[in-house]
């Protein structure tokens, strides 16, 4: 029997207690009514999705995203999870995350997580100061996120996150320098550090656009993100993607480098997405959709998951630009030009030499040899400009 390919699973709960204003996620806050039928509903569509996809693979990863997954009670993780484990077979270290607000996250909650398999937290602390929290709608204090974290570790759970953010209107470099230093007084394993991204139709960008908040310092920005390149190596910490650094390799995030090394993965729930068998789908967006569609299911036909609103057949050049796009987000690894080759049929040069050679002009590229093998990456430039990178290999 050949060798089985690694899967990761995301599981979506949209659920919130309320929106912040900077939120474009397909979250849902006041519809803690639909809980139970939605828990139900994405344990069928699990059990349907294995029936295709049990044999080939191996779950090396499992992520709780949202939303606010720890919004809903102990033993309906306890559920979902014990139906992968019947359903899928899972590798002995798998990685199972759950994203956290660091409000009400009390330690025997936690405990019992860490009892039903969860190993990993990911919590959105984004900011130490209070005035920018308020600004954000987040409704956590700094003690919230010590509180948290200590409850974390009396639990078990070996392996935390902190998302901090950037770019905030107002925010001076002294202040996310504050937060950088209080989130890494806390020794967490990983560090997710992002710009922030104004959303259009979200109260932040109302705000912005009716002159309430400062416009965003794009220069300031800059400024902050390569600070953060400059000081977090310094303090042990690796940056192995754009806008994630871990305390080694062991603590890089397994399910994000299933994304970025542009490996199958299967997206459960509302609005949850995948990327399978040479095909991308969004399932339905909303609640009550969802359930309608997962009610009406009772197996996975080929190329129709049940709950997709959308099914995208992908060509090779559609992969092999997204190929691009993810693996370049990885610092370190970058694009491994063997793997291109074998994966595509297609030397990297053939495809790409004449783009890769201009952005190696601009310094925004690079070519190095990684263990033996060519691989081109990033600069530090580069990182800082990375759109501008990826759009070169967006080309039709």
């Amino acid at each position: 029997m050949p060798e089985r390919e690694y899967l990761s699973l995301y599981l979506h709960i949209p659920f919130c207690r309320s929106r912040c204003n900077y939120c474009d996620f397909n979250t849902y806050a006041g519809m803690e009514s639909y809980l139970q039928d939605y828990v139900e509903a994405l344990t069928k569509e699990l059990r349907l999705a294995s029936t295709m996809a049990a044999e080939a693979f191996v779950v090396r990863s499992i992520y709780f995203g949202g939303g606010t997954p720890t919004i809903i009670p102990a033993d309906a993780f306890e559920k979902i999870l014990s139906d992968v484990r019947k359903n899928y077979t899972l590798t002995d270290d798998v990685e199972i995350t759950t994203e956290a607000n660091p409000v009400c996250l009390p330690a025997d909650y936690l405990a019992r997580l860490k009892c039903c398999g969860i190993n990993r937290l990911s919590m959105g602390m984004q900011s130490a100061d209070e005035t920018e929290l308020k600004l954000l709608g987040r409704r956590h204090t700094l003690e919230d996120v010590a509180q948290s974290m200590e409850n974390a570790r009396q639990a078990g759970i070996a392996q935390i996150n902190l998302d901090l953010m950037f770019g905030i209107p107002g925010q001076p470099l002294n202040a996310f320098q504050q937060s950088i230093e209080k989130a890494l007084a806390f020794s967490p394993q990983h560090l997710s550090v992002y710009s922030l991204t104004v959303e259009e139709g979200t109260p932040l960008e109302r705000m912005l656009r009716e002159g309430s908040l400062p416009a965003i310092d794009e220069d300031a920005s800059a400024d902050m993100y390569d600070w953060v390149m400059e000081t977090l190596p310094k303090r042990g910490f690796n940056q192995y993607e754009i806008s994630n650094w871990a305390a080694g390799a062991d603590f890089r995030c397994r399910h994000n480098m299933q994304y970025w090394h542009y490996r199958p993965y299967l997206g459960f729930g509302a609005g949850a997405h995948s990327y399978f068998n040479h095909q991308r789908w969004a399932n339905v967006a909303t609640i009550p959709g969802y359930l309608k569609k997962m009610e009406k299911s009772e197996k996975w036909q080929k190329g129709k998951p049940p709950a997709s609103s959308e099914i995208i057949r992908l060509a090779p050049i559609d992969e092999i630009q997204e190929f691009m796009m993810m693996g370049l987000r990885l610092v370190d690894d970058g694009i491994n030009e063997d793997e291109f080759l074998e994966r595509f049929g297609k030397s990297l040069t053939e495809v790409y030499g004449k783009e890769i050679n201009l952005l190696v002009e601009q310094e925004l590229l690079e070519r190095v040899n990684s263990a033996g093998q060519q691989v081109i990456r990033l600069t530090q430039r580069g990182r800082m400009l990375g759109n501008q990178v990826f759009m070169q290999f967006m080309q039709d």
